[in-house]
């Protein structure tokens, strides 16, 4: 190898060092959340929620949200629900939020604090099928209900599924009688030549 091409390769490497330390300096966040999720995600709570904490002093709703996720897992609802609080005041897509403050409320028995938060965490995501459970459970849990048995939830399931053709087969009747009342109104005009 000639000494111009290992000089080209040590200024490439120098450039990849110096730009890897200038985002080290400017985007310290980026490093510390790249390292955090894979603490949480191999169970090391309390190494990711260094990390995160670190992240969550300038109310990053990201970071705050993450953070409340590791407590979550810790057992420190009360630390928890502080989290995920000061995540949602700043928090531009709410959903998941509410959905893991409610988590929060359910774990500290706070059963109507819970309710509000999956209730208005399913008005933004009504698709949620998760979501909707724990509303549901919720629900049972303060109206202390037992849940119905499994065969009555598919029978309540078929009834709303043929009140829907029912519903459907009336508009179809009716699309039709409009029909045929226009068409008989339209048949007795007559064309007057004069």
């Amino acid at each position: 190898m000639s000494t111009k091409t290992r000089r080209n390769i040590i200024i490439i490497i120098a450039v990849i060092l110096v730009l890897l330390i200038l985002e080290l300096i400017f985007r310290p966040k980026v490093l510390r959340q790249s390292l955090a999720e894979p603490f949480y995600q191999a169970k090391k709570y309390s190494r990711a929620e260094d990390l995160f904490r670190k992240n969550s002093l300038k109310s990053d709703a990201l970071a705050n949200a993450n953070l409340a996720k590791c407590l979550y897992r810790q057992n420190r609802f009360a630390e928890a629900d502080s989290a995920a609080s000061i995540a949602l005041n700043s928090a531009k897509d709410k959903k998941d939020i509410l959905y893991d403050r409610g988590n929060i409320a359910y774990q500290q028995k706070d059963y109507s604090k819970a309710l509000k938060d999956y209730k208005e965490a399913l008005l933004l995501n009504p698709e949620d099928d998760d979501l909707r459970a724990n509303y549901e459970l919720t629900l049972r849990k303060i109206n202390k209900q037992p849940p119905p048995p499994v065969g009555l939830q598919q029978n309540k399931d078929d009834k709303e599924k043929e009140a829907i053709r029912n519903i459907l087969e009336g508009l179809d009747n009716k699309e039709s009688s409009d029909r045929q009342q226009l068409h008989s109104k339209q048949s007795l005009k007559t064309d007057k030549w004069w």
